[in-house]
């Protein structure tokens, strides 16, 4: 059933009434033969769907003047010392005419640890579909190109990490979400206004967004999951990573 579907171009990306995506259940089950599939059923749907809204995101692109901009985000919380092991980071977004890049230290977040580093994602509208987005990490000096294609090794090679690794579900519910204005002055209140480049920017609170990460590991073995545990350390240590480029 699942392969006539697939046949058919089922859209890999669903999710069923849990959050779990057709992909995450077979890891769970590992049926390798079934991942293998769906893995590359979701590749080809993500190309396809990237090539088509390309021809927008480029015109929108040109059509939008150049900027640099600064993100600072964080998570808070009522419990005492809880913000502090929360996630936050400061993005810097350059935009030059159809291409852009994104700088970012947040690598991971897993198991309420931070995973810091320096790694910026470029998108160069000017190059060829396959060679537009490149990542890299400018503390290892090694670069990363995403390919449109490939290799049958390198398919092996992603299902078995899938296999030995925990499934993750990432929901961001806006059912209750809600935006007011943000007050400044201590007898006279007033609405918050801040001057930003040259634009006049006003500042909102959101609130009422709630973000929910799951975690499932029933088809892992006790080896597995202290394995990925060491691995995780020695990467977050800089181990076992050549400083020098190279592409997948």
């Amino acid at each position: 059933c699942a392969h006539l579907l697939l046949a058919h171009n089922a859209p890999v990306k669903v999710k069923n009434a849990q959050g779990w995506s057709p992909l995450a259940e077979a890891i769970s089950y590992g049926d390798r033969q079934m991942i293998t599939a769906l893995l590359r059923k979701l590749k080809q749907q993500s190309r396809e769907s990237v090539e088509e809204k390309r021809p927008r995101l480029l015109k929108a692109l040109k059509e939008l003047g150049d900027f640099y901009l600064e993100l600072h985000w964080d998570f808070q919380s009522w419990v005492p010392l809880l913000s502090r092991i929360l996630p936050s980071d400061a993005c810097k977004i350059y935009k030059q005419g159809i291409n852009i890049r994104l700088d970012t230290t947040l690598i991971d977040f897993t198991d309420m640890k931070c995973q810091r580093g320096d790694l910026s994602f470029i998108f160069n509208g000017d190059a060829a579909p396959s060679e537009s987005f490149v990542v890299l990490d400018n503390e290892q000096k090694v670069y990363q190109r995403i390919h449109h294609e490939e290799s049958e090794m390198e398919t092996e090679e992603e299902v078995d990490i899938l296999m030995s690794s925990d499934i993750y579900s990432a929901t961001l519910s806006t059912k209750s979400i809600s935006f007011t204005r943000a007050q400044t002055g201590w007898l006279f209140r007033e609405d918050k206004t801040e001057r930003v480049g040259n634009f006049l920017a006003d500042f909102y609170l959101v609130n009422g967004l709630v973000l929910e990460s799951r975690k499932r590991r029933e088809h892992l073995s006790e080896e597995d999951i202290l394995r990925n545990k060491a691995i995780m350390e020695s990467l977050s240590k800089g181990g076992n990573i050549m400083e020098q480029n190279f592409e997948v």
